[in-house]
């Protein structure tokens, strides 16, 4: 019989040695048995110098799952998922670095939750919420406690059981937000859970390429079409589908603030912001978020200078 590791840790990347070994060394150096879990790595890059540096990883571990792929960007996180073994999948992003005992704390969530199997999305601190850990009864609410966020791959994590759910045919996921098309798959469960615990921190991406797409294109259109979808299923509700766009909108500002003004690095392409508008939001809309989170920002600032805490 096969043996099945707790959790699969699984790491999509294009083969950024600066990137996945530090990435590696961070789960290794937490001392956790290697049966308890496995590494899933799916390669679809061209860097031979990473296709033989992983060689000296494999020979060493013997919980490495690694294979080349020519898959899609986005979609090589799904091939990842579809090797994986453990109980439970976690997504891991190539640039993270697991904290200190976090693998421990994974591992001890599955134990805790093998039996019932909530849906559950690890948002690493990045919400604003009162506890650690929040559990939500009906699925509108977990779609609603996690607002814009739902598009950040990050916080993935799925049973392998609701996994094998899933039809394989990846046409069928959205190019740029797989992971979302599988997050919202179970709508009917009795508990959801954020889990806003700090498992991660993020190797700085300095001037590499994080990615080429359309930017407003995917937050603008995409990612709201995903989330009005499910307002169309009956599986939120409108008021919920507003909340949600409209948190969304206020990261699309805070892009183009980054990006278009700040003239902050980026490998995106930015020239799809006119077709942005129309669908779900006017330029009017958008550009009051603009100015909005200009001036908060401003405020924070001079608050700072001044010693005032926020």
């Amino acid at each position: 019989m096969k043996h099945i590791p707790l959790i699969s840790i699984c790491i999509p990347t294009n083969g950024v040695v600066e990137w996945v070994f530090p990435t590696l060394d961070s789960i290794y150096k937490q001392g956790i048995d290697n049966e308890l879990f496995e590494v899933v790595i799916t390669d679809n890059g061209e860097n031979q110098r990473f296709k033989e540096l992983i060689k000296k990883y494999l020979d060493i571990y013997n919980n490495i799952v690694y294979t080349e792929t020519n898959v899609l960007p986005f979609i090589n996180e799904i091939e990842s998922y579809k090797r994986a073994n453990g109980e439970l999948i976690k997504f891991l992003n190539h640039r993270a670095l697991l904290a200190d005992n976090s693998l421990l704390y994974l591992i001890g969530y599955v134990k805790d939750n093998l039996r019932e199997k909530p849906v559950t999305y690890f948002s690493n601190g990045v919400l604003s919420i009162s506890r650690a850990v929040h559990e939500y009864d009906t699925f509108d609410n977990f779609v609603k406690a996690l607002s814009y966020w739902s598009s950040w791959s990050s916080g993935m994590a799925i049973w392998k059981s609701d996994f094998k759910k899933l039809a394989m045919d990846t046409s069928k996921f959205n190019k740029l937000f797989p992971h979302t098309n599988i997050l919202f798959n179970e709508r009917n469960r009795q508990k959801y859970i954020v889990d806003n615990t700090v498992i991660f921190s993020e190797t700085p991406q300095g001037n590499r390429p994080k990615g080429n797409y359309d930017l407003y294109g995917a937050f603008g259109i995409e990612y709201p079409d995903i989330i009005k979808q499910l307002e169309k299923d009956h599986s939120i509700t409108a008021e919920t589908f507003r909340f949600v766009a409209n948190k969304n909108l206020e990261f699309i500002a805070s892009l183009y603030w980054d990006y278009n003004i700040r003239k902050k690095y980026c490998s995106y392409e930015l020239g799809g912001l006119v077709n942005m508008y129309g669908k779900y939001y006017t330029k009017r809309q958008f550009m009051l978020k603009v100015i909005r989170h200009g001036c908060i920002g401003c405020i924070k600032k001079i608050l700072k200078m001044i010693g005032v805490s926020q």
